[in-house]
């Protein structure tokens, strides 16, 4: 039962609350201000409200310590929400991607003003449920969080309202994720069917008094496709190119980092639950699933990028291929390093998957395309775009001295100590299946001739990519460090 909350509950959830006032600011301002100011002072206020959420979620980061160190984990809102080191990071890691996400936005934007406030508010609110959604193990609460991060990202990827494309990715997601989020509905209620309680933990060990019964493992499948969804998991995938061709650069990017890192660290927990109640059989059913799942996902992706043209949809089903390697450290069951490979992973791919879509949308922005032709010649159009893009398509294939070898390498390690060398040969193969379509980008902008006039470079857009290259490098030379944190964090939460 959601209680009502307490005045120390709404304080450990300021960050959130900062996010709602700011969209609160955003509309309210809207209303008293010049409509050509619009794009500069709503901005501010975004980034004014992002900047105070990190803040706070790093003010109570020795809150969130000095709670586990006296009890197992603190539950607020009638045990609706995970208070823990866990949910701040989250906050601090999503409200920084979304702070680069603006400012793209910013520089792409080329829709009429008016449109701004929904936009900003669209992104605002679909972060709130991206934290919310991994950061609870309470099944009506998850269901909430889920509608109000998919909801939010219909309209954004519709947004451009006069493209065909954008209809038509639009309405595909929209249906794909309304069949998915009725079958995870259904789900949830066979498990409180089961359990009588929406909590995950009391479910679990519900699951596990029995013996294997097809009405449980039909309420797992069904849990599973509404997160599949949100993953990009194949065979939940095929929303993902149609949405992220017909959407804008700025948005892609967001929807292929921020969704999938809060569904995995909610799958993450899920599967940690279920682990620890689950009988042996079940665990090992539980890991074949999730391999499975993994090699398919990666496989599957890789394989179908190779044939695209449109470098957005490329993107996606590299986006697809990288939720494919990431799900390798949920298969590690019950070990917190899996989890933290996990953490260390998304860290990385904010980075270069920011990047890259950054530099497509710019080139689309000038060529009115974002087909691979229009890559052509862009060395010698704009060298420095070039270079960080070469950076960015590197990391996305896993080659030093950038940070995307460091997380897959950290990944494999993972699963060699843990005797699952199938996933290893998995993702090494795959890794030499993605370079053949990440190259195709490469050969377009250094060695063929172009044709097209030069990208412009905008200042606030170099400094986002700037930021993001640097932070590949410095990422790769300090793994260590990044390593541990991650093992520190998950097992102060987990462990």
């Amino acid at each position: 039962m959601i209680e009502v909350p307490k005045i120390y509950e709404l304080y450990q959830i300021w960050p959130v609350m900062i996010l709602i006032v700011t969209i609160a600011l955003i509309l309210g301002s809207s209303l008293s201000v010049e409509r050509k100011m619009w794009k500069y002072f709503l901005t501010a206020i975004a980034a004014v409200g992002l900047s105070f959420a990190i803040c706070t979620a790093g003010r109570l980061m020795p809150v969130a310590l000095a709670i586990k160190l006296s009890r197992p984990q603190e539950l607020l809102f009638g045990k609706s929400i995970i208070f823990d080191q866990l949910f701040l990071f989250m906050v601090i890691f999503l409200c920084v991607f979304l702070f680069g996400v603006i400012i793209l936005s910013a520089v792409l934007w080329s829709r009429s003003s008016w449109e701004w406030p929904v936009f900003l508010c669209s992104l605002v609110g679909s972060l709130i449920g991206m934290i919310f959604l991994c950061s609870t193990r309470h099944l009506l609460f998850f269901a909430i969080a889920f509608e109000l991060a998919s909801m939010p990202s219909y309209v954004l990827v519709g947004f451009r309202r006069f493209n065909t494309k954008s209809a038509e990715g639009s309405a595909k997601y929209v249906i794909f994720g309304a069949v998915c989020s009725a079958i995870m509905l259904y789900g949830i209620s066979l498990l409180y069917g089961l359990s009588g309680s929406f909590d995950f933990s009391t479910i679990s060990f519900a699951l596990a008094a029995g013996g294997v019964g097809v009405t449980k493992i039909v309420a797992l499948v069904c849990l599973l496709v509404g997160i599949a969804f949100k993953i990009s998991l194949v065979p939940m995938h095929f929303w993902c190119p149609d949405a992220f061709e017909a959407a804008g650069a700025d948005v892609a990017g967001w929807l292929s980092v921020a969704s999938k890192s809060a569904a995995l660290i909610a799958l993450a927990r899920f599967v940690q639950i279920l682990h620890l109640s689950g009988t042996a059989e079940f665990n090992h059913s539980l890991m074949l699933t999730f391999t499975v799942l993994a090699i398919l996902t990666m496989t599957v992706a890789n394989l179908s990028a190779y044939w695209q043209t449109s470098v957005k949809r490329l993107m996606a089903y590299s986006s697809i291929a990288h939720a494919g390697y990431m799900v390798c450290g949920i298969a590690v069951l019950g070990d917190v390093m899996g989890v933290a490979a996990i953490v260390s992973y998304v860290v990385v791919y904010m980075l270069m998957n920011l990047g890259a879509f950054a530099v497509v949308g710019l080139v689309e922005r000038e060529t009115g395309s974002d087909d691979l032709k229009s890559f052509a010649g862009l060395g010698s159009r704009n060298p420095y775009l070039s270079a960080l893009m070469i950076i960015f398509l590197f990391s996305l294939v896993g080659i030093p001295p950038f940070a995307g070898f460091a997380v897959k390498w950290i990944m494999l390690s993972v699963l060699w100590q843990h005797n699952l060398s199938i996933l290893v040969v998995a993702i090494l193969a795959n890794t030499l299946f993605s370079m053949f379509y990440y190259m195709k980008i490469a050969r377009a902008i250094y060695f063929e001739d172009a044709t097209l006039p030069a990208v412009k470079f905008p200042v606030l857009a170099s400094v986002v990519l700037t930021i993001c290259a640097a932070g590949l490098i410095v990422l790769f030379i300090g793994w260590g460090a990044m390593n541990t944190y991650s093992n520190n964090l998950i097992t102060a939460v987990l462990g």
